[in-house]
C-alpha cells in the first residue's frame, strides 16, 4: 500500500532508519537499499513509500521516494494565495551521480588490482614453498567465514537481531578474507555508502597484501643482507 510519511530516525552505521506516517500506528522500518531519495539522508524529510509487513516483525517501507512536486496552476485558474508548500531536499544532481559512479569505478579497479596482486603472490608463495597448502586451505575457510559474517551483518540490519562488532568483520578481512568481503559487499549491496567502514576495509585489504608480499619476499631480503 502506498503511503506518505516523514523520516524520523536515521542510523548511518546500520544503514537503516524509521518513518512515521499518520496512516500507521507504529514507526515503519526502512533500509538504505530501499531508499531512492537524495543523500545524505536527513530526518524530517517527507517521503512516499510502499508498506509491507514481514513475518510479524512490524511494518517495513520499500521503494522510498520524495513526494512528487505539486501541479502547476493552469492558465485561467482563479487567483489567490498559493498553498503553503513544504520543500523537500533537492534530489541528487547528474554531476553528483557522475562523481559517485566514477568513484565506484575507481574503487572497483583498485579492488581488482589488489585481488590480482594477491592471487599472484599466493601462486609465487606456494611455488617457492613459502605458503604450504594447509595455509591455503585455511585462507579459503577464512574467506567462507568472512562472507557469512557480511551476510549476517546485512541480515541483522534488515531483519533485526543482535549485531556483532564491526571489528570482527575488519579482522576477518585483515586475516585474508578481504576478497570474500569485497564480493559480499558488491553482491549484497552492503555498506557501500558507509564511508568510514569502506576506508577501514581498504586499509585491511592493503595491510593483508603488504604482509603477504613481505612474507613471500623475505628470503630475498634475508639473502641480500647475508
Amino acid at each position: 500500500m502506498r503511503k506518505q510519511g516523514t523520516i524520523v530516525h536515521w542510523d548511518a552505521e546500520r544503514a537503516s532508519g524509521f518513518i512515521r506516517s499518520p496512516d500507521t500506528a507504529a514507526e515503519v522500518y526502512f533500509h538504505l537499499r530501499d531508499y531512492e531519495g537524495p543523500h545524505p539522508i536527513v530526518p524530517g524529510t517527507a517521503v512516499v513509500y510502499e508498506e509491507i509487513v514481514v513475518g510479524g516483525k512490524g511494518p517495513r517501507a520499500l521503494s522510498i521516494k520524495l513526494p512528487p512536486p505539486p501541479p502547476l496552476r493552469e492558465a485561467g485558474a482563479p487567483s489567490g494565495p498559493a498553498p503553503e508548500l513544504v520543500l523537500a531536499p533537492a534530489g541528487t544532481s547528474k554531476a553528483q551521480r557522475w562523481r559517485e559512479e566514477r568513484a565506484q569505478r575507481r574503487q572497483t579497479r583498485v579492488a581488482l588490482g589488489l585481488l590480482g596482486g594477491w592471487l599472484l603472490l599466493w601462486l609465487i608463495g606456494v611455488a617457492a614453498g613459502r605458503l604450504p597448502w594447509v595455509v591455503l586451505t585455511g585462507v579459503v575457510l577464512v574467506n567462507i567465514a568472512t562472507f557469512f559474517l557480511y551476510w549476517r551483518d546485512q541480515h541483522v540490519m534488515t531483519e533485526g537481531g543482535a549485531p556483532w562488532p564491526l571489528a570482527l568483520l575488519h579482522a576477518a578481512a585483515a586475516l585474508g578474507g578481504w576478497p570474500a568481503a569485497w564480493l559480499a559487499r558488491q553482491s549484497l549491496r552492503h555498506r557501500l555508502d558507509d564511508r568510514p567502514f569502506q576506508q577501514t576495509f581498504v586499509a585491511c585489504a592493503v595491510f593483508n597484501v603488504v604482509a603477504l608480499l613481505v612474507w613471500v619476499a623475505w628470503p630475498l631480503f634475508a639473502g641480500g643482507g647475508a
